[in-house]
């Protein structure tokens, strides 16, 4: 969790958003706000995005971006439509006009 106090040299394994060794762009571990910069993203990989284990939240954030611009998300959909006919044939009969 943010804001987590670093325990050096104890048998204390402390988790904390930060590299190990507690250190950030900031004075101390408990320093406010905490860039996304600091942040490192430790799930599985996120395919539908591109973002990957240890990427920062920054980065993860800037490719939702991406993926959520108007150009990025028409074509997917026409790829989707061109590789999938019966989904192609559902949505030209629901517009009727292809």
């Amino acid at each position: 969790m943010p804001g987590t106090p670093c325990y050096a040299g104890s048998d204390v394994i402390v988790y904390t958003t930060y590299p190990r060794g507690c250190t950030s762009s900031y004075p101390n571990c408990n320093s406010y706000p905490i860039s996304s910069d600091n942040l490192i993203y430790t799930g599985s990989n996120l395919s539908n995005i591109g973002g990957n284990t240890n990427d920062t939240i920054t980065v993860i954030i800037q490719k939702i971006n991406e993926k959520l611009s108007p150009t990025e998300m028409l074509e997917n959909i026409i790829s989707i439509l061109n590789s999938n006919p019966t989904l192609k044939e559902a949505l030209c009969e629901v517009l009727s006009d292809c």
